[in-house]
């Protein structure tokens, strides 16, 4: 579960970077993207560290705001 969490950080550093952000602590890179979800969850965090359901609801949340930012497959054909 801990590396799950340290990747998730990892990718939500650079998605903030891109952003022109700068968070070297992982809860704080985390933090930081889950305040700009549609339906912030100040707990999912802090949760994440130590609940598997939590980790990987954290994990998707980063991973879809990775998604919106690639080309859609319509613009890629």
């Amino acid at each position: 579960m801990r590396a799950l969490f340290k990747v998730t950080a990892l990718l939500a550093k650079v998605l903030l970077r891109f952003d022109g952000i700068e968070q070297a602590a992982d809860t704080d890179a985390l933090d930081a993207l889950v305040r700009a979800a549609a339906e912030p969850n100040d707990s999912l965090v802090l949760r994440a560290r130590t609940d598997r359901a939590a980790a990987q609801d954290l994990a998707q949340l980063v991973l879809d705001h990775w998604m919106a930012t690639m080309p859609t497959s319509e613009a890629a054909a």
